[in-house]
């Protein structure tokens, strides 16, 4: 017996409990972040049943431009990234996306705009919004909160109808 182990209690284990690592760190974070994004998705749910009206917010300099007359801005989700399927970037597009009274408007890498009357699935896939189009096509956005914006999204769409 070396001399540190002599003096140490022969019931205590040598073997001892890693410390949390950055992987686990990662991801008790996303999953903190995924129960606040459920949380407030079901509270503005539930708030759109009672009041369908989705507040508006004033819109930046960058957005104004794209929107027409009697358009309002809902909601706006910096550093998303947009990927298309079979799209030539495998990273995506990074930018900043908008929810409108009509449509969502990505602006920044590339511009791109989807009229709400288009999506006709939303779904989630972890932290990743994915839309099925009318036309057949698909696209996904990786952004903060989804669940909340897919709730946004519902809300604004049955505004349309």
């Amino acid at each position: 017996m070396q001399p540190a182990e002599r003096d140490q209690d022969p019931t205590h284990s040598a073997v001892e409990v890693p410390e949390e690592g950055p992987a686990l760190r990662d991801a008790n974070a996303a999953a903190e972040r995924a129960t606040r994004d459920e949380a407030e998705a079901a509270d503005a749910r539930e708030r759109f049943r009672q009041s369908p009206t989705l507040p508006t917010i004033e819109p930046d300099e960058a957005i104004a431009p794209h929107l027409g007359q009697g358009e309002g801005l809902h909601s706006t989700r910096q550093s998303a990234i947009l990927s298309v399927p079979g799209g030539d970037r495998t990273l995506g597009y990074g930018g900043t996306l908008h929810l409108t009274s009509r449509r969502l408007i990505h602006l920044g890498q590339v511009v791109m705009t989807v009229q709400l009357t288009d999506i006709i699935e939303t779904s989630l896939a972890g932290e990743r919004l994915l839309l099925a189009l009318r036309d057949g096509e698909g696209m996904a956005f990786d952004i903060d909160r989804p669940r909340l914006l897919r709730a946004e999204i519902a809300a604004a769409m049955r505004a349309l109808r």
